[in-house]
């Protein structure tokens, strides 16, 4: 790929993919809803303020050129999808309908990757979970996922190639608040600085498929350039780790022991007791597998915390 469009480019995984694509020479055209970062500077040649639910505002992007795209705009969060249903699908699933149609107007056909997520699969299916694994969306978050790879399959049929994946939970400096590894990491460094006298914790007890943001926007890159059209792929660790876990590692990596109280605001209305999947369709098909260990990614995650 020569030159790739990355939308939400500013973004917790944005902004790792940028770097990651300009360290391989790809030239990285961003799309964002807020000003860019001077961070971004020398990982983005050419930086866009839009507001992509506006379709005049998609149709103002160049496609000619454009050899992909890699769509992350939209609204990450699982929780507040609860609270806002209606707010979920219509952002995620009408930013992507922009994007193909401004393209098509354009007559340009560049290859896209749609970033879904791992959350949308049956809880109740076998372990690990691949791609063939049933899908039965808990929240509206993994709803609105869905329907964006529906549109992918639609817009594939308007000659589009398409490939979608379905990257489990993402873990890593730059992270922001809403997430168990920010959420729990920002609260010990406030035990550190005594800015607070305990951590308030949710359900710990939930196994989930945790991977390194680094490494999953490696893998982003390889779908990309290798990627099957037509095709979906789980980006994971294949490992399930639970909440009490994760925990241990920020803590380690501090190097502190605050008191830990359960808040039962913090307390999901479903929250599936183990989850983790199989990464051996993407390891097949472009030769990636995780390389980042849980405590090099905690280590960072303080490190980033203790700066901000």
């Amino acid at each position: 790929m020569q030159k790739v469009l990355v939308t939400g480019v500013n973004g917790f995984v944005g902004q790792h993919l940028a770097r990651e694509l300009a360290a391989q020479g790809t030239s990285v055209i961003g799309v964002g809803g807020q000003q860019g970062t001077d961070g971004q500077s020398e990982a983005i040649r050419d930086y866009k303020l839009l507001d992509l639910l506006d379709a005049r505002a998609a149709e103002s992007i160049d496609f000619g050129d454009i050899d992909g795209v890699i769509h992350l705009a939209g609204l990450a969060p699982v929780g507040p999808s609860f609270d806002e249903p209606r707010r979920y699908l219509e952002t995620n699933s009408g930013i992507q309908i922009n994007l193909f149609e401004a393209a098509l107007k354009q007559a340009a056909h560049p290859k896209f990757l749609i970033v879904s997520s791992g959350s949308l699969y049956d809880p109740q299916a076998p372990l690990p979970l691949t791609e063939a694994s049933a899908v039965r969306p808990n929240s509206p978050y993994a709803v609105s996922k869905l329907t964006q790879e529906q549109l992918a399959a639609y817009y594939a049929t308007r000659g589009f190639e398409t490939v979608v994946a379905r990257p489990f939970n993402h873990i890593g400096p730059g992270q922001n608040p809403g997430f168990i590894v920010p959420d729990l990491a920002q609260q010990v460094i406030a035990v550190e600085r005594n800015e607070a006298k305990e951590v308030l914790v949710g359900n710990l007890d939930a196994k989930r498929d945790y991977t390194d943001v680094r490494d999953i926007v490696r893998a982003y890159r390889l779908l990309l350039e290798r990627g099957k059209t037509g095709e979906l792929y789980n980006i994971c660790s294949g490992v399930a780790l639970s909440g009490h876990v994760i925990l241990a590692a920020i803590l380690d990596a501090v190097g502190a022991k605050p008191t830990i109280k359960t808040d039962p605001a913090r307390l999901r209305p479903s929250d599936t007791p183990e989850l983790y999947g199989s990464y051996d369709k993407l390891r097949q098909d472009t030769g990636w597998q995780p390389e980042i260990k849980l405590a090099t990614t905690m280590q960072d995650v303080v490190a980033d915390w203790r700066a901000r």
